[in-house]
């Protein structure tokens, strides 16, 4: 995603034309803390920095985007943003306080509808959200949050922008911001701590098996923080003794209804955690069904290539590519045999030049228990080019297509090619930068390990 910053005075040759496909936001900063003002976009449930801009003498700021699609992003910094909500072709004017944020002037009418709600709650959120500004504890948060709640129905009912589609999503955002703050406050640091008994009334409603059961929630700013503290919640009101933190764990995926949810709360909460590849790989057993989004697979291979040691001996990291025929080939399905890996690609001249050496290697090597596996890291639009390739040359041995520097690349820091690795009968390194086919060296280690 592209990033910048833009002074709201920007002129530029030719921005009328366009401006019909941007977002303007503008306001005053009235927090002498502040110095500089952060977008965040909405990401998986998550804000993601977006640009930055200073804030001027005057206190004034502004940001000029174009948003990729309709949502939530939030201004502020790294210790309170405030929600806003883009379109595109809007301008949104918005002044940051010391603990809130206020409309003023032109906006949206999403906006408008969104500002009743975060002006109704900003001292809630203040008090269970941001307990190191506000210095609250269950003595003054829960007679206030007891009114708070009371006049919830009638506040839903004056919420309305005439975007039904918006309309409904704010409707839900109330309802889980509602649910956060409450079970928030319950699980950061008070001066003042309550018995079970002294809960409001409204905490015997939050956990429910109507709840969670769909990802929108992950469309909010907070989302994923949501469902995470929504499940310790869970845990929490149960009075359950818990074996171990696998079986916490357990419980707190109880509490989601949905597949994407669980995945996103591993991602968050237990891989994070992991401290050897070993334990990864257990743990990717074990949740790796939840991870159902490219986003969190990608995060979670992430943690695992971080861990992951090549020294020989070490078990090989597994990847799994697709073959001429389009089926996918892991580099698992051969233990038992000795493997020869050669990452390649067409473009590459060292590994052209490696090939008659490779197929003279192979053909010495016929009927013996080397699985010669080859792993293309041409771009995807380059599959037919590689096809092509591997026909006129006549490449020998299993010929899989990576679709650029993915997860074999990751994993074993692989920056340059050709690069040829080797692995042994029961899946362990025995190189991961082995000689090559052009050197006696590689045709001697792998002689050397079908003896073992």
């Amino acid at each position: 995603m592209k990033k910048f910053s833009l002074l709201l005075l920007l002129i530029c040759v030719g921005i009328s034309v366009y401006a019909k496909k941007y977002t303007e936001i503008k306001g005053f900063v009235k927090d002498e803390r502040l110095k500089e003002i952060h977008l965040y976009s909405v990401e998986d449930g998550s804000t993601h920095l977006y640009a930055s801009t200073a804030v001027a003498e005057d206190g004034s700021f502004g940001f000029l985007f174009s948003p990729s699609k309709p949502g939530f992003y939030t201004l502020g910094n790294d210790q309170m943003d405030f929600v806003i909500y883009v379109k595109g072709n809007d301008k949104i004017n918005i002044d940051i306080l010391e603990n809130k944020a206020v409309l003023n002037g032109k906006n949206t009418k999403e906006n408008v509808a969104l500002y009743k709600w975060e002006d109704f709650a900003a001292n809630i959120r203040l008090k269970a959200v941001y307990f190191m500004r506000s210095r609250s504890n269950y003595k003054d948060f829960f007679p206030e949050f007891t009114i708070f709640v009371s006049k919830l129905d009638s506040i839903k009912k004056e919420i309305k922008s005439g975007n039904t589609e918006f309309d409904i999503l704010l409707k839900k955002k109330i309802d889980y911001d509602v649910d956060y703050y409450a079970a928030y406050f319950l699980q950061t640091p008070r001066t003042a701590h309550p018995k079970r008994e002294d809960w409001p009334e409204f905490y015997n409603t939050i956990i429910s098996d109507n709840k969670f059961t769909t990802d929108e929630v992950l469309q909010l700013p907070q989302g994923a923080r949501m469902l995470s503290i929504y499940s310790t919640f869970g845990c929490l009101s149960s009075n359950k003794k818990y074996l171990g933190l696998e079986d916490y764990y357990n419980a707190c995926l109880n509490y989601l209804k949905n597949d994407r949810l669980k995945g996103e709360y591993i991602v968050r909460n237990i891989f994070p955690k992991i401290k050897s590849y070993d334990q990864y790989l257990s743990m990717s057993d074990r949740y790796g069904k939840y991870l159902v989004t490219p986003s969190q697979k990608a995060r979670v291979e992430a943690i695992g290539t971080a861990l992951y040691d090549t020294a020989p001996g070490k078990m090989a990291a597994d990847f799994t590519y697709p073959d001429v025929n389009g089926k996918d080939v892991s580099l698992s399905d051969f233990k038992g045999k000795v493997v020869l890996v050669d990452v390649w690609a067409t473009w590459c001249g060292p590994c052209r030049g490696e090939i008659p050496h490779l197929k003279k290697l192979e053909e010495e090597m016929h009927g013996t228990d080397v699985v010669f596996l080859g792993v293309s890291v041409d771009e995807a639009k380059d599959k037919q080019k590689w096809l092509d390739f591997i026909k006129k040359e006549k490449l020998g041995g299993i010929q899989l297509h990576a679709s650029g520097w993915s997860k074999i690349t990751k994993d074993y820091k692989i920056k340059g090619i050709p690069r040829f690795m080797v692995f042994d009968k029961k899946g362990n390194i025995v190189s991961v930068d082995a000689p090559r086919p052009s050197s006696p060296e590689l045709k001697q280690m792998l002689e050397a390990e079908l003896k073992k």
